[in-house]
């Protein structure tokens, strides 16, 4: 429960600042004589891409000493996996503030799949977008079905109009499924690339 009202927090608190950024940009282009400032880069619109990384567990901390966890806890040293998945999303953008939402899945050793459903916030300047994102995380492996908060940030950088790179931190603070292994909580953090198409026109960012 507390993990649920954290994500619906984070959410509220993203998407209330952008449209707050929104509406500021929409008063300020009411006095014709005052300059607005647009963006080289249009990051409005939809996309979609494809990422990979590392994500970093403490087998310490995750496993509690429950010889009921399938993965050796014998080590108490950090656990590294490599990461891949896809993600799409849509964003909106406001002069130089960018907000929006994403939804991403991800595949490693031992994992089914970690899937997420993200709000964004981002300043843009030039072609590089810098942001913030939290929202709710869910993921399965053969014994465990978990589910919590993710939140991070990130860096991208366009290289032309509709092919941007960039980096991404993100923190999972999950919980088991009581039904499957008890309340066992599961913290990890994934560091990953990735590269974005992006369909979007340039006219409607500047609108």
């Amino acid at each position: 429960m507390r993990i649920m009202k954290l994500t619906l927090a984070a959410f509220a608190a993203l998407l209330s600042m952008g449209a707050v950024a929104s509406a500021a940009d929409l008063g300020r282009g009411s006095y014709k004589d005052e300059p607005i400032l647009a963006p080289v880069a249009t990051w409005a619109g939809f996309y979609i891409g494809g990422n990979a990384g590392a994500a970093f567990f403490d087998e310490d901390d995750n496993n509690g000493g429950d010889d009921s966890d399938d993965r050796d806890d014998s080590d108490d040293s950090d656990d590294t996996i490599f990461i891949g998945g896809v993600h799409v999303g849509y964003n909106r953008q406001a002069g130089n503030i960018v907000y929006g939402i994403e939804a991403d899945v991800n595949f490693a050793d031992d994992i089914d799949y970690l899937a997420s459903v993200r709000a964004r916030l981002g300043f843009t300047y030039q072609s590089a977008l810098i942001y913030a994102t939290a929202g709710y995380a869910f993921g399965e492996d053969d014994v465990t079905e978990v589910d919590g908060f993710v939140g991070g940030v990130g860096f991208e950088k366009k290289l032309r109009e509709n092919v941007s790179v960039g980096l991404e931190g993100l923190y999972y603070a999950l919980e088991a499924d009581e039904n499957v292994i008890g309340d066992d909580e599961v913290d990890f953090f994934t560091v990953r690339a990735r590269l974005t198409f992006h369909m979007n026109r340039h006219e409607e960012a500047l609108k």
